[in-house]
């Protein structure tokens, strides 16, 4: 379990993809040191196992359904963070690493945050709440503005100036993907209620 805040980000040092055996490479820094084989790690929002390190090198395994459908790994930067410990400070919201959709974006640049507009099918219409939480490439952000269309809904998120130099934000461009995990508390709670009103 993760809390959305990015401890760094990092490049693809080599990437392997067979049938039988699948995994990347990435060169991570002195804060990743006392993770250990077995660790759950967020890279860019996607929740992966560390199966094997060696001084600044770490390796990951991916499946065939996290390669062709949440994780861009034509993309150059991954965010990465540490999973939770139990009795740690949450700072941004509670993250599974189970990212639910590739989402669009737009980017523009305001004085002293950047704004992304992103565009989202109706599937997940009832799941999206103004000023609720979304974790996007794994950063915990809050919904800024909401507006429902006729057959997309589009939201924005503000980032302020911190988050976008110390993430992979600065590096995306206008119609991007994104990996997108919704809030899972405010998830289970609408689909609790509506499996009860309609059963």
């Amino acid at each position: 379990m993760f809390n959305g805040i990015i401890i760094c980000f990092s490049k693809i040092f080599f990437l392997k993809y067979f049938i039988n055996s699948n995994f990347f490479i990435f060169k991570l820094n002195k804060k990743f040191f006392n993770i250990n084989f077995g660790d759950s790690i967020s890279v860019n929002g996607v929740c992966l196992t560390l199966i094997y390190k060696s001084f600044f090198f770490f390796e990951f395994n991916y499946c065939y359904g996290t390669f062709l459908n949440i994780s861009l790994f034509k993309k150059k930067y991954f965010n990465f963070e540490k999973s939770i410990n139990l009795f740690n400070n949450i700072n941004g919201h509670l993250l599974f690493g189970h990212v639910n959709n590739l989402t669009l974006l737009k980017k523009k640049n305001f004085s002293n945050i950047i704004k992304l507009y992103i565009f989202k099918n109706l599937f997940f219409k009832r799941f999206f709440i103004y000023k609720c939480s979304v974790s996007i490439n794994g950063l915990s952000l809050t919904i800024n503005e909401l507006i429902f269309l006729k057959n997309f809904i589009i939201f924005s998120i503000n980032i302020l100036n911190f988050t976008y130099f110390f993430t992979n934000v600065k590096f995306l461009k206008n119609f991007d993907f994104l990996n997108l995990e919704l809030d899972y508390i405010i998830f289970n709670i609408i689909n609790n209620i509506f499996y009860f009103n309609f059963k």
